[in-house]
């Protein structure tokens, strides 16, 4: 398998600051904010930027775009997922990413790389440090590593798609 460069880097910085935060409505944000500049950058590159002329404010709009021109439903399932979970904080005055919101997010993304497992080992490098396997982490630091993941597969699809086979993308 060849190597792909893709051409979204998500801010690793912003994924650093929810990892390590104090509370879990900061982390939603964080984690809310990449993924809808991910698919900001993958419309942007699909369309030659001309979805910026239907002014599509939310990450349910953009999403709804990338399924309009093509992107298959079960790859943007766990954006939807993390766009209604931060409605819930946003809307609903949730505080806390439950358990069972991780594994709903988990689970999602688990559709699309089902090699993403409980033993891949997380690190950050940096002013803080951590490394510990996936099963180790808290709730909040499994809601951002799989958010962040997700932010850098949905940037990444335009290259994802132009290399058939390169990518275990597979249905829901």
């Amino acid at each position: 398998m060849n190597d792909i460069i893709l051409g979204h880097n998500p801010d690793t910085r912003r994924f650093a600051s929810a990892f390590f935060a104090e509370d879990d409505i900061g982390a939603i944000i964080r984690c809310h904010f990449e993924v809808e500049q991910a698919a900001n950058r993958e419309l942007d590159v699909l369309t030659n930027q001309r979805w910026r002329r239907v002014r599509s404010q939310y990450l349910s709009d953009k999403l709804n775009l990338l399924e309009m021109i093509g992107v298959p439903s079960h790859l943007l399932a766990p954006a939807r997922t993390l766009n209604n979970q931060r409605n819930g904080f946003a809307h609903d005055g949730a505080e806390e990413i439950t358990e069972q919101q991780m594994l709903d997010l988990l689970r999602g993304f688990r559709a699309l790389m089902p090699q993403f497992n409980d033993d891949y080992e997380i690190a950050f490098r940096g002013r803080r440090e951590f490394t510990a396997k996936f099963r180790d982490c808290t709730i909040r630091q499994k809601y951002v590593v799989t958010a962040a993941t997700l932010a850098f597969l949905i940037g990444g699809l335009p290259e994802l798609v132009r290399e058939p086979g390169t990518a275990n993308l597979a249905p829901a």
